[in-house]
């Protein structure tokens, strides 16, 4: 099993990557969403020059938010800094589309924008359709020192319903996933194996990655520990904003928070229309809000994150590795250096 961790970019934090690499992380994962984060390209870059081996990755962009083209450039770029250990993530977009009030990006779009780029960074020249024009473009002045495609950047794609994961199944490196269950995961896994086999690829070369929401419990600890809610409170809330904003489109229903989610529905419908879009993602994935603390409660953070004492977490990413999980990274939160640490500790280190 390799481990990650995943980071809101934020472009000072780059003394927090070079931790994780110094404890043994495999890969660091980098929030791609413009309205709340630093830019992620940016970002990655100055912790490319604070790292020598961990592999950097975004987690994920979102074709739209930038042309295909500059993804590819963008990505690229970061190569130069760190050949051979960049990952290009990429998704239809949650908050870099929702915080912008538009709707993620259709299944169509995002094929034609990810052929694109990954012929640009295979230094192939390509089709660009843009503004009702078509054009060839190509990445170039390669061998300059402005960007580095000697090595293969992978693209991985986030990737939930069955249509989604299987053209990942055909056509990507490897595919995201987000908090599954063994369950799903193993679900996931054969919508993969339908689309490798259409293209005659061995499902297997596709390995399925993925960031869970986490809290390793200390002694005497709880899932309703007030340090426990409070690092988790940032899960919590970014769960009820994807089944109030997606409803059970992303993630299925849940029976045992329903009368949560009905409350916070509420709360979000008394938004001022013109900017709840903007009122609901301060804080995304950051911290919580004062007026949303009312919703951090122990029966939502269980649907949320995976919450265990050391012995209950590995023995749980033992079983999404037995559903084909080769990748576990987790987000930090609140205290990153102490859940980094921690977690390095007590899971990582024993882990076999």
């Amino acid at each position: 099993m390799e481990f990650g961790v995943a980071f809101t970019s934020r472009i000072g934090d780059y003394d927090l990557v070079a931790l994780a690499e110094s404890l043994g992380f495999d890969q660091a994962w980098f929030f791609d969403s413009q309205m709340i984060y630093s830019d992620v390209y940016a970002t990655m870059a100055v912790a490319a020059q604070a790292t020598r081996r961990i592999r950097l990755a975004t987690g994920v962009a979102v074709p739209s938010t930038r042309m295909a083209p500059t993804i590819a450039h963008s990505i690229a770029s970061v190569a130069q800094l760190a050949p051979g250990r960049v990952e290009l993530g990429v998704g239809n977009g949650n908050t870099a589309r929702l915080t912008m009030g538009l709707r993620p990006v259709p299944l169509g779009r995002m094929k034609r924008d990810i052929r694109l780029i990954q012929a640009l960074l295979r230094g192939e020249a390509a089709m660009h359709e843009c503004e009702g024009e078509t054009h060839l473009v190509q990445l170039l002045h390669r061998q300059h020192g402005f960007i580095h495609l000697d090595h293969h950047i992978p693209l991985t794609l986030s990737a939930f319903g069955p249509q989604t994961l299987e053209y990942c199944g055909a056509e990507c490196d490897a595919h995201l996933t987000w908090n599954a269950s063994p369950a799903m995961l193993q679900a996931a896994r054969d919508a993969l194996a339908v689309g490798a086999g259409r293209t005659g690829r061995d499902v297997a070369t596709i390995p399925s990655k993925g960031i869970f929401p986490l809290a390793v419990l200390r002694p005497g600890e709880s899932a309703g520990s007030a340090r426990v809610l409070k690092s988790l409170g940032p899960f919590i809330t970014n769960l009820l904003h994807v089944m109030c904003e997606w409803d059970d489109k992303l993630l299925p229903s849940d029976s045992s928070i329903a009368g949560v989610v009905e409350r916070y529905r509420q709360y979000v419908e008394s938004l001022p229309a013109d900017r709840r879009h903007l009122i609901l993602h301060e804080g995304h994935l950051v911290y919580t809000r004062d007026d949303e603390h009312a919703f951090l409660t122990r029966e939502v953070a269980e649907v949320a994150a995976m919450i265990g004492d050391p012995d209950d977490v590995i023995a749980r990413i033992k079983a999404l590795e037995a559903a084909g999980l080769k990748h576990f990274a987790f987000q930090v939160t609140d205290q990153p250096i102490d859940q980094m640490r921690y977690f390095a500790e007590t899971v990582m280190r024993r882990y076999a």
